[in-house]
């Protein structure tokens, strides 16, 4: 087990190594001379009639120097907690980062609970009434969930709840109420999803000759499914479920520029819009970065839930 987690802190320390790279190189593919995007930002919009000015911020921001010698000033000051100052705000990045990831964070475990509770649930009550028309109707409620977009769920919600039920708030972040809609709109598809593989990895292990084993040896129903037909499926569940978690960071980006939730996604698209450069690295860094520690979450549970699998044997 030690084994394995060294090798997956080493592999994240290189894969994070290679998306600061990635993340740093924003600042030069965003068109136009970061200077002059600076001052263009600060002035509203206008660019700068002098080029004496431009090259003196140059200077003064440390944009004189070569590319290399910019990106290890950059990155030493990640390792050391400095992702700078916003263009447009002036405000630490990471005050700023922080402020939306609380947000993000509230939006994606509720999403994520949504998805977990009705996932498994319906799940479950699909494998239990097998061919019967509650697991047809389910099976119709899956397909639907996978193949229609999250954008288009937002909307559908906000025609019903928002506009024509008054129910909802159709924007913002002001107490649970408002965070119903986005929620929804997030965790529909993941929980279509996860209710077909816990469906078909219940059926699945049901047909198992060690069940029919268990049962024989006069085991319980409750004993049968929870210690051996519900553990034996959990695997490949959690795995779906880690990559559902970190699929939600990305889907917040659209899903909270349509309800204007103040997260990381809404962040981004915000600062990609200003051309506030610092934002976007931080807000790019810290998602690449949530992925990376999900999935090193997820392998250590993986070898955890199931015991067949050699932890030294895995890569």
């Amino acid at each position: 087990m030690y084994g394995l987690i060294l090798r997956r802190i080493a592999a994240a320390i290189l894969t994070i190594s290679v998306l600061t790279v990635f993340v740093f190189a924003l600042l030069y593919l965003f068109p136009g001379d970061p200077a002059e995007r600076i001052l263009q930002t600060r002035m509203n919009g206008e660019l700068p009639t002098s080029r004496d000015t431009v090259e003196v911020l140059k200077k003064e921001m440390g944009l004189d120097a070569p590319p290399y010698q910019l990106y290890l000033s950059w990155a030493s000051g990640v390792l050391h907690g400095d992702l700078g100052y916003s263009y447009v705000t002036r405000r630490p990045v990471i005050t700023i980062l922080s402020e939306s990831l609380r947000a993000t964070g509230e939006l994606v475990m509720i999403s994520m609970l949504i998805v977990m509770f009705f996932g498994l649930a319906l799940g479950f009550l699909a494998a239990w009434k097998e061919d019967s028309w509650i697991d047809d109707m389910l099976s119709y409620l899956a397909i639907l969930g996978i193949s229609v977009p999250g954008y288009v769920t937002a909307f559908v919600l906000i025609l019903i709840f928002a506009i024509g039920l008054h129910l909802l708030p159709v924007a913002g972040r002001s107490g649970l109420y408002s965070m119903l809609m986005p929620a929804a709109s997030l965790s529909f598809g993941g929980a279509a999803m996860l209710m077909r593989m816990t469906r078909y990895d219940i059926l699945e292990e049901s047909r198992q000759d060690y069940v029919l084993a268990a049962k024989a040896k006069g085991l319980g129903e409750a004993r049968v499914f929870f210690g051996h037909i519900f553990r034996n499926s959990l695997p490949p569940l959690v795995t779906y479920l880690g990559l559902e978690l970190g699929g939600l960071f990305g889907g917040a980006v659209i899903v909270e520029n349509i309800f204007a939730w103040p997260g990381i996604g809404r962040l981004l698209v915000d600062s990609v819009q200003s051309g506030d450069v610092p934002l976007v690295q931080a807000s790019v860094l810290l998602i690449g970065v949530i992925f990376i520690l999900i999935n090193i979450i997820v392998d250590l549970l993986y070898t955890y839930i199931d015991p067949r699998i050699d932890p030294e044997g895995v890569l």
